[in-house]
């Protein structure tokens, strides 16, 4: 009886270990991939130098794209875009692997393999401009509150309030757009269910909004979103797997 109990002990204490060993190399991990994404932002910085005089010439001068893609192309050239939420944690660049859509979803922006992956889009159903319909943009829900984790907050109406508006810089044009839905969906592939660069198909993705969900929802009433406007979904898992939690947001300016 002794003896079994010891055997018992030894390997419940080895599992203990186990246990404490992958929480502390999941929380150092995630600790070097923070300073990594803070890195990646001072690097995306404009260095601009501001004068008290300005000539006309310079008043009337190119748009100024707060992110310095030059920089970040040393690093990584499938970075097209940064997405930026104002007061929020997201600001992020966005990626895309020609010919290989799922790359990011495991592969870090250094070309790492595995969590976090990256921000990104699928080379086989949108352009790197934002210029189709409808542009799938896509992150994981990190538990350490990095990526795409903070979409879950636009379930707080006050918080969806004071967060109304995404950026998206790519090098030659700013995109604002402003958030009409907040959508718990289930996980198919929007883009492969929908054509959304036909108007039927397009249109039949809108009003799946109202009767492909679950609870919590929210949607612009009455929507004023159209097959005529551009937007951007963006999507993350919610901890259930048969489902998505997806941030529609429509442009509204462009630069």
């Amino acid at each position: 009886m002794r003896m079994r109990r010891k055997i018992i002990f030894w390997i419940c204490f080895v599992i203990l270990l186990a246990a404490v060993g992958t929480g502390a190399g999941l929380l150092i991990r995630n600790h070097i991939q923070a300073q990594k994404d803070e890195e990646l932002r001072k690097k995306a910085e404009v260095k601009t130098e501001t004068t008290e005089d300005l000539s006309a010439e310079e008043e009337t001068a190119p748009l100024q794209i707060p992110v310095d893609f030059n920089e970040l192309w040393k690093q990584n050239s499938d970075i097209y875009a940064w997405i930026r939420i104002p007061d929020t944690p997201i600001d992020y660049p966005i990626l895309q692997k020609i010919e290989d859509d799922d790359y990011y979803m495991d592969h870090t922006v250094d070309g790492d393999e595995g969590l976090p992956g990256a921000i990104m889009t699928e080379y086989s159903y949108n352009s790197r401009p934002f210029v189709d319909p409808v542009t799938l943009v896509y992150g994981h829900n990190m538990l350490n509150d990095s990526f795409f984790s903070h979409l879950i907050d636009y379930q707080d109406e006050t918080f969806r309030n004071e967060h109304s508006t995404i950026e998206i810089y790519t090098p030659d044009h700013i995109y604002t757009y402003k958030v009409f839905a907040t959508v718990t969906y289930d996980n198919r592939h929007i883009l492969d269910t929908y054509d959304c660069q036909t108007t039927e198909g397009y249109q039949a993705f809108l009003d799946s909004l109202y009767t492909v969900r679950h609870m919590p929802t929210w949607i612009e009433d009455p929507l004023t979103v159209t097959t005529d406007d551009r937007i951007i979904v963006l999507s993350t898992c919610n901890g259930i797997f048969d489902q998505r939690y997806l941030i529609g947001a429509v442009l509204v300016d462009e630069q």
